[in-house]
């Protein structure tokens, strides 16, 4: 019999290199029949999870791949995503890109089940670095000047994170040697050079990953030059759902940390929310805004999985799941809007929302989210990351609670700027006068509003039935199964209260417009003619005088320079590295055999 693990990952992978010698058609065929087929294996792995059968997977004699209640959580999101992606894609992607897209596409989801499934270092070793390569192959598919430039920052940042990967699984084999290679159930001690060490390296694995700061910048460059399913599938979920799943188990079941480090990670969280979101304010590319989001809830993800609480870890994992459906939902509507105009320029674009309803309202329901209004799905996660960062500082002491405030502080005020930054992207796109070059614009091919409208439903419903759905049923179960209580809540809150009051405002304020209503359209002149469109008012104006402002200024003048990008910090460290190296090897064989002695020295040091 067929392990369903190994279905998650061969089938896929098969698929893909069949794909390679397949026209077009047959591989859009196949590559729906395959989501399909892996979102029902998901089901069977449900049931048989609910019934305490594990399908471990055994080579040579050693523990290879299995499953528990975590990392089921993230299959079963890589799965459904990858299903509705892939339904925008069908009738999105550019016929130039489509043969490589479509060999991508499942090999993209077999390597990323695999690194999900992996139990042992060796084969999280191999199937994270290739998902890896093909975050990298994907972003060449661009068709922007700066795609290879772009890509290569990509592959050098998240890549180069996977050295540090190495290093962290290597010294964790020395601190548990009698583990072997096996993975997550260790719990060591946070004790010691080589304990931090592997920490901190395994920890900035999982940040490049998910783009977090400071390693968060090759995401809104990605999201600006690789086509817009490739920045949906990748950046907006899947990397976001490996790169938090191996923050999660570092927490939950490798690591045995303390006070200290958790609020560190409370403050990388807070720091990310707080630096992504005033950088998407002013961001006139829409998928540069986007992309600066996808960093700013990363934030929040951090924030409530390093918080020492149940609550807020509960929190973090659902705010995950949460974003991953708001935010796909963003870059796809984004990209149905880009597909019809040709453009995702904000300042371009305007009154789309008569002529795209069907985008329109996908994309304010995601927008409404990914801002934390009640009674969507991302103010249910945000609230329990905020109830638990309080429940976490009122038992410490004085000094770490002003701490845990001022992560809390910046988080809410993070989210109330989040709202401020999406009504600049609802105004410019869909609001205001439709542009007379935009009167004949139709909506979006069905496929593509259809797979919109599933996360937009979906958002509404992990929103109104948040406990009972994926708490009760994803979040819970993997709370008990590692020995943690089941949170408690602080405060009430009622979404069909929520609901009720909303449409009461509402139905209010339309009888108030309907009574008092009286609408006079006048022509606009300036200078006595005719004002052009492009003296029109825009949603992007206010927010331009941000930059301005005298506490930001200095800011965002360091941002222009690059002061927050890693990348340019580590080209100005290699060139100097370079240099250094070129001085010290002089081309004879005595001193290349020295420098090997010396870092077989260091090495030894290092790991006595």
């Amino acid at each position: 019999m067929v392990n369903n693990l190994t279905l998650l990952i061969g089938i896929p992978i098969l698929i893909g290199i069949i794909n390679i010698i397949l026209p077009s058609m047959l591989k859009k065929i196949l590559n729906m029949v395959l989501v399909l087929y892996l979102l029902f294996v998901t089901s069977q792995i449900y049931i048989n999870l609910s019934g305490d059968i594990v399908p471990n997977v055994m080579l040579f004699d050693t523990l290879i791949l299995s499953i528990d209640k975590l990392s089921f959580l993230m299959i079963a999101f890589i799965q459904l995503l990858s299903l509705i992606i892939f339904v925008f894609a069908y009738s999105g992607v550019n016929e130039k890109i489509m043969s490589k897209f479509m060999i991508l596409y499942p090999l993209t989801i077999g390597f990323s089940n695999g690194a999900i499934l992996s139990v042992n270092s060796w084969s999280l070793l191999i199937f994270w670095g290739l998902s890896g390569i093909m975050l990298y192959l994907f972003g060449l598919l661009g068709n922007t000047k700066d795609t290879s430039a772009t890509a290569k920052k990509t592959f050098i940042i998240v890549g180069g994170s996977d050295v540090l990967l190495i290093l962290g699984l290597v010294f964790l084999r020395f601190l548990e040697y009698s583990n072997g290679w096996q993975l997550w159930d260790i719990k060591v001690n946070l004790e010691g050079e080589i304990a931090y060490i592997a920490f901190i390296s395994l920890l900035i694995a999982s940040f490049a990953k998910a783009g977090v700061f400071p390693f968060h910048t090759w995401l809104p460059d990605y999201s600006k030059d690789t086509p817009v399913e490739s920045v949906a599938f990748l950046p907006a979920s899947i990397d976001k759902l490996l790169g938090i799943y191996l923050l999660a188990r570092l927490v939950l079941s490798v690591f045995v940390i303390n006070i200290t480090v958790h609020l560190v990670l409370m403050s990388i969280g807070a720091f990310t929310i707080i630096i992504a979101v005033m950088m998407a304010l002013i961001q006139h590319n829409g998928r540069r805004l986007l992309g600066y989001h996808a960093v700013s809830q990363v934030g929040y993800m951090v924030l409530g999985i390093g918080t020492a609480s149940v609550l807020a870890f509960a929190g973090g994992l659902f705010h995950l799941i949460n974003n991953t459906l708001y935010k796909t939902g963003l870059f796809l509507s984004l990209g149905s809007v880009e597909k019809q105009t040709g453009t995702n320029d904000l300042d371009e674009l305007g009154g789309l929302g008569n002529k795209m309803f069907l985008t329109f309202l996908p994309a304010l329901i995601a927008a409404l989210s990914i801002s934390g209004i009640p009674p969507f799905n991302g103010f249910f996660s945000k609230w329990m990351i905020y109830q638990g960062v309080l429940d976490f500082a009122k038992d410490l002491t004085p000094g770490y609670q002003i701490w845990a405030l001022v992560c809390l502080i910046l988080a809410i005020f993070g989210s109330a700027l989040t709202l401020a930054s999406f009504l600049k992207f609802l105004h410019t796109i869909f609001l205001g006068r439709t542009l007379k070059k935009f009167e004949k614009i139709q909506e979006s091919p069905v496929m593509q509003w259809v797979a919109t409208s599933v996360l937009a439903l979906l958002c509404v419903i992990f929103g109104i039935f948040a406990v009972k759905i994926p708490l009760e049923k994803l979040i819970y179960p993997v709370l008990i199964e590692n020995g943690m209580s089941l949170p408690i809540w602080i405060g009430t809150y009622s979404p069909i209260m929520m609901i009720s009051l909303f449409g009461l405002i509402f139905i209010l304020g339309y009888a108030i417009y309907i009574m008092t209503k009286s609408i006079r359209y006048d022509d606009i002149y300036l200078g006595g003619m005719d004002a052009l469109e492009k003296y029109r008012i825009t949603g992007t104006g206010w927010y331009n005088e941000i930059k301005n402002m005298s506490p930001l200024k200095g800011f965002y003048s360091a941002a222009e320079i690059k002061l927050f990008d890693i990348y340019s910090w580590l080209k100005g460290i290699s060139v100097v590295f370079a240099k250094i190296l070129s001085l010290l090897h002089l081309g004879q064989l005595q001193f290349y055999s020295l420098w090997i002695v010396v870092g077989t020295l260091i090495l030894l040091w290092v790991i006595k």
